[in-house]
């Protein structure tokens, strides 16, 4: 019994060994085909493990900017209200954080620019602290104080129209002619993506956010102790759409625009729309890849069965079963 076991052992291996013999014979062959094969498997693989990491990356980086710089959850615009309707704002179930701004556009004569253009100024405390919406000096400093005529810039229309720390533009402010000096160039998370709600392309030399100390917008536009714009933080768990549907109610009297959430904040909504595009190249470029690959290894396969059929014919023969044979 025992050697019976050897000998089965022994034709088994024996059997083992001349199919691994003829796999790298027939792979040797093939090697031109197989090389080819294995790396375009292996550069759709590449592609997508690159393309999924970037998109991961920066989906993970808008999140972490989102949050570090406190990123409102609910905008609203309107004609006018009194700050005193924060108080009333705030009481929202739902509703953690209010900041109340106030938003204009005005024309700005930039230098080197032939036609004006437009900023959009944004009302923001003299002094620094945290706020949502929160800003991040690329250079310079925070406005000062009493100083009224003080602005900070985005990055990306200081770059458009060569805007640098201790540059001077004029801006007609409500009908009167004003100097601004730029005082520091910002980055801020609404405005990631700067375009005007009528634009289906950002314009960054004609188009600018500029932020400048509340005491000295207001009363440019008559909105001493009063609003336009506001923002809101959700409380965790909270219900955006009961807390959008109360907001209108309360906003309604004041000319409200109509509350909207993060999702159609037109910064948020550009941005999130091209990291999705990134995430759907990340899965069909390496698609066309591995489709490449299984068509060239169906090619591969059918012919090589077609060319063998004698000597599979011979393998059966020989006592090899039909597992073995197509595993091999």
């Amino acid at each position: 019994m025992n050697g019976g076991s050897r000998q089965r052992n022994w034709h088994g291996e024996m059997r083992l060994s001349a199919l691994d013999r003829k796999l790298f014979r027939d792979l040797w062959h093939m090697r031109g085909q197989v090389v080819t094969v294995a790396l375009i498997v292996a550069s759709g693989i590449a592609t997508y493990v690159t393309m999924r990491g970037a998109y991961e990356s920066v989906e993970r980086a808008q999140q972490q900017q989102y949050a570090r710089f406190h990123f409102a959850d609910v905008f609203a615009q309107l004609k006018r209200a009194p700050n005193s309707l924060a108080t009333e704002i705030e009481s929202i179930p739902g509703v953690a954080v209010v900041q109340t701004r106030v938003v204009v556009e005005v024309n700005l004569d930039i230098p080197g620019l032939n036609e004006p253009a437009v900023g959009r100024l944004i009302s923001i405390p003299e002094r620094s602290g945290p706020m949502l919406n929160d800003l991040f000096l690329r250079r310079g400093r925070y406005i000062e104080p009493g100083r009224r005529d003080e602005v900070l810039v985005s990055e990306a229309f200081s770059s458009a129209n060569g805007l640098e720390v201790g540059s001077s533009l004029s801006a007609v402010i409500n009908g009167r002619w004003e100097r601004l000096h730029v005082v520091g160039i910002a980055l801020s998370p609404e405005y990631v993506y700067e375009i005007r709600g009528a634009e289906v392309f950002p314009d960054n030399k004609r188009f600018g956010v500029l932020w400048m100390s509340r005491e000295a917008l207001g009363p440019l536009f008559n909105m001493e102790g009063g609003f336009n714009d506001i923002s809101l933080a959700l409380a965790p768990g909270a219900n955006e759409a009961e807390v959008i549907g109360r907001l209108d109610k309360i906003l309604e009297p004041y000319g409200g625009l109509g509350a909207y959430g993060r999702a159609d904040q037109i910064s948020h909504r550009f941005l999130t729309d091209e990291i999705a595009q990134d995430r759907i190249t990340g899965i069909f470029v390496p698609s066309i890849f591995l489709g490449i690959a299984a068509f060239l290894i169906h090619v591969v396969l059918s012919r090589l069965v077609s060319t063998q059929r004698n000597n599979i014919g011979l393998l059966k023969a020989f006592g090899y079963s039909d597992v073995a044979v197509g595993l091999h």
